[in-house]
Parts: C-alpha cells; structure tokens; sequence
C-alpha cells in the first residue's frame, strides 16, 4: 500500500461526516456499543478460564476491553468500559459473591490497582486522539486557506518543517515524524524510567513473598512507554515488567524457569494483553504520522511519496 492512499485514507474531505472530528465520525450507537461488547467479551474470556468460584485475576480481562473501547470510540466509550469492567468483576468474580460491598482490604486494593490503571491508559489514549483531532483540522485549515490560528501542537510541527525545509541539504519527507523527534535516549529512558518505578511500587507494597499481582505495576508502565516512545519502547518496557515480574515477584522467586500453571497463565496473559495494548496505541501513532505528511504535502506542495514510511522513525525521502 502506498503513502498516497494510506494519506488518502486519513485526509480526504468525509463527505456529509467531514464536520465530525476523530474518532466521533463513527456514530454513538457504534463506539457505545463496541465498548459493551469489549467488555462482555472480556466477562466471557474470564469465566471460561477461572469460572466465579476462583477470586484470580478478577480485573486482568477488563483493562484491554477499555482499551479497546477507548482507541476506537474515544474518551466516553473507555470510561464506560472502565466503570462496566469494575461492576462486573466486583459482582461476579469477588467475595462476597453476587454482590458490590463490603469489600475487605485485598479487594479494595484490586478495585484500587484496576481503577488507577485503567483510567491511565484511557487518558493516554484520549491524548493520542486529541493530537490526530489537532491535525484534522490543521490539515483543513491549510487545505480551504482559513485564516484561523493552528493549535500549538500543529503550530510546532508548522515551525519545524519550516526550520527542516531552511536547510540546504534537506529532502522531502526525510525529518523525524512523531514520536519520533523525541530523542532516542529520551523515547527509550523513559521506557526504563517507568518500568523501575513500576518495580519499586510493586516491590514496596507486596514485597517478593506475596505472589499477588506480579504484573500489576507493569501494564500502565508499557502504557507510558509506548504513548511516550512508540511501538519498542512500550514493547522494551512489557519485556522488562516480564522479566523483573517473573524473576522476583512469582512462586519461584530470583529465579527464571519453572513456575506453576497458574503462574504460567498469568505470565501469558500479561505478555499478550500488554503487546495488544502497544500496538493499539501504535495504531494511533501511525495515524498521525500520515497526518502529519498530510498537513506537509498541502503546505508545501510536495510529491507524495512512494514509499510508506509511516512505519519507521524517518521517512524515506521523494525525489527532490
């Protein structure tokens, strides 16, 4: 697939939709209703594995259904998932069974831990869409010639690709796209940054004798990694929480290898559902790096590119 119908794709006017911003295209019924179904799938995924006799991993199905919920209906959608995740699982899955309260302390501390995580990737997600909504309608502003002021964030980007164009070996499309200007020590110390305050949090509350929650800090970490860096730095920060996760907070404690088949099943469970959460806000990063060579093409009236370079750190270069 080309750069031109992957810009095609994102930029072009929607028709009768073109006054809806991202992702509020879609209509309400929709992103309601695939937050609904995230999260009854995630109530079935979870009762086929552990049943409602076992008080295991109450929340773990629930944060990628937000997720999900989120990324493709936006901020409304995800808190519904949240709010019908935390219901669901306190009623079905906790003690006392078929009912909301009273809650002992390690239930309120998973109620706590699912909450503040959840919440966290939803806000990350929501800012992801609040960029490429940016760029929607920078990229309309440029296109029709409106005189109104670009938001800072296109403003900045703007002030770049001038300063980028001002040199006099430069080529077309060959600057950093986002996230990538970011530098690579930052992009990447924040990944290692987060991970070790996820270990230090985990490490402090349950020490490495309670065997609960071995990857509890570590999802929002690969979160924050992958909202901040891209794609490899919130993979880098998933493999790092598995590492540390396995090696000091399971069973076999300071030792890889071996571990029970509940612990086996946890390790997996975080592994994928953690690589799905990345990817889907890789999703949203792509996304506004085409609008970014959108809003780039219209302003400088460039040649669109051959060669799809949404998906590495710089772009390949047009004939100049």
């Amino acid at each position: 697939m080309t750069s031109e119908r992957l810009t095609a794709d994102i930029s072009a006017p929607t028709g009768q939709h073109s006054h809806h911003e991202w992702p509020y295209r879609r209509s309400p019924a929709k992103r309601y209703l695939v937050a609904i179904i995230a999260v009854l799938l995630a109530f079935a995924a979870r009762y086929l594995i552990y049943d409602d006799l076992q008080n295991r991993l109450v929340f773990t199905f629930f944060v990628p259904a937000a997720i999900v919920a989120v990324w493709y209906g936006g901020v409304g959608p995800g808190m519904l998932a949240t709010v019908l995740g935390m219901l669901i699982g306190d009623f079905f899955f906790m003690q006392p069974r078929y009912a909301l309260w009273p809650l002992r302390m390690r239930e309120a501390m998973a109620i706590g831990a699912y909450t503040v995580t959840t919440m966290l990737c939803v806000i990350w997600c929501e800012r992801l869409h609040s960029r490429i909504r940016v760029f929607e309608q920078a990229l309309d502003h440029v296109r029709h010639q409106h005189s109104i002021k670009l938001h800072p964030h296109a403003q900045e980007f703007a002030d770049y690709l001038s300063g980028y164009y001002a040199q006099a070996d430069h080529r077309n499309y060959a600057y950093n796209s986002w996230p990538f200007r970011r530098s690579f020590a930052l992009r990447y110390g924040m990944a290692i940054g987060v991970v070790a305050l996820a270990f230090v949090l985990r490490y402090t509350l349950f020490g490495t004798q309670d065997h609960r929650f071995p990857f509890l800090f570590f999802v929002p970490a690969a979160m924050t990694a992958a909202w901040f860096g891209g794609m490899a730095p919130g993979l880098l920060a998933t493999a790092a929480g598995l590492v540390l996760g396995d090696y000091f907070f399971l069973s076999e404690h300071e030792a890889m290898g071996a571990v029970r088949e509940t612990e086996r099943l946890s390790i997996g469970l975080y592994a994928v559902i953690t690589t799905l959460c990345v990817m889907l806000f890789e999703n949203l990063h792509d996304r506004i790096r085409r609008l970014e060579h959108a809003f780039d093409h219209a302003r400088h009236r460039h040649p669109i590119p051959i060669t799809d370079a949404s998906s590495s750190g710089s772009s390949a270069a047009a004939p100049h």
